[in-house]
């Protein structure tokens, strides 16, 4: 449970993303999300944040206060008109498409709801890193890591996929994985 002091249009943004994680605005709490400008409760934890930073405010709450939470250990994909409870291990990538996201396993592929943010949120414990804007992978499903030019790098997965790594993304996989 949170407090929101704030502008109307950045408490609607706040509202969205808190109810994707079950986080509930109540009108007085001890942990109290304050936009600049506003005034700040004495006595409670506040956590000052400007109007265009509100998702890294998501970020913080969702990482820090309640992690167990939202540490998901399975996602629901949807393929061939059923449904299918699907461990993030099994995926081999993820893709951001006009259609949504599609999750790629070894012999399927799924829709699933959310965005590449939010998973890239939850999953990066679990090996999850993003590649380049529309896609992200899982590294235990990397068989091979192939240099490319101009600071870029080709991973072929598991599913004999091969997937461009963006030089802007480069950078964070070369850290990753101290290469």
């Amino acid at each position: 449970m949170v407090q929101l002091l704030c502008s109307n249009k950045v408490y609607e943004k706040l509202k969205q993303e808190l109810s994707k994680y079950q986080i509930e605005i109540v009108k007085d709490s001890d942990l109290v999300l304050v936009e600049r400008g506003y005034d700040i409760p004495s006595e409670k934890l506040a956590l000052v944040f400007d109007a265009i930073d509100y998702m890294d405010v998501i970020k913080i709450l969702v990482s820090g206060i309640r992690k167990d939470l939202y540490f998901k250990k399975t996602v629901t994909g949807f393929s061939e008109n059923k449904f299918a409870v699907i461990e993030p291990k099994a995926i081999i990538y993820l893709e951001a498409s006009p259609d949504g996201i599609m999750a790629y396993t070894t012999t399927h592929h799924y829709s699933m709801k959310e965005t590449l943010q939010y998973y890239e949120g939850i999953w990066i414990e679990q090996g999850f890193i993003r590649v380049n804007k529309s896609q992200m992978i899982n590294l235990l499903q990397v068989k091979e890591i192939i240099p490319w030019f101009n600071s870029r790098y080709v991973l072929r997965m598991n599913n004999g996929a091969e997937l461009e790594v963006s030089k802007m993304y480069s950078k964070k996989l070369r850290s990753t994985l101290k290469i």
